[in-house]
């Protein structure tokens, strides 16, 4: 069973999340949950405060590990909408995603992942890490 970083938040606080967002150090994933879980965490982020955004990723994510919908802890239902989606087809997103050479392109064609959000996107995953580039947006 994947780790969402539920047991890290209730051990350390909210404070464990703190860092995450940098993209210093985020890696490239190396398994479909891991690249779902960052997809999920800047859908659940997006146009909200970093606060709303942890606490609703954090109940989303809950909701996925039980085998319910996204919907049951978000109530936005395009964005729970896109987040099933994304959890549903992760092994099959993850594979396009490795063998895609234009990853920002491919991630811009994510379910509510658009031309602003997919540079957000971009930090977690560590693109911009491995390109020595920066964000614009």
């Amino acid at each position: 069973m994947p780790s969402f970083g539920l047991e890290e938040t209730m051990r350390y606080g909210a404070d464990a999340f703190q860092g995450a967002g940098s993209g210093a150090d985020n890696a490239a994933p190396e398994t479909a949950d891991e690249f779902a879980q960052h997809v999920i965490e800047t859908i659940c982020h997006a146009s909200v405060t970093p606060g709303i955004g942890r606490r609703t990723f954090e109940r989303c994510m809950r909701a996925l590990d039980l085998g319910s919908t996204a919907r049951v802890a978000f109530r936005h239902p395009a964005k729970a909408e896109a987040i099933d989606t994304v959890w549903r087809e992760r092994e099959r997103l993850f594979e396009e995603y490795n063998a895609c050479p234009d990853k920002l392109r491919f991630l811009a064609t994510l379910p509510w992942v658009g031309p602003v959000t997919k540079h957000s996107l971009a930090r977690r995953l560590g693109i911009y890490a491995e390109h020595g580039q920066r964000a614009v947006a």
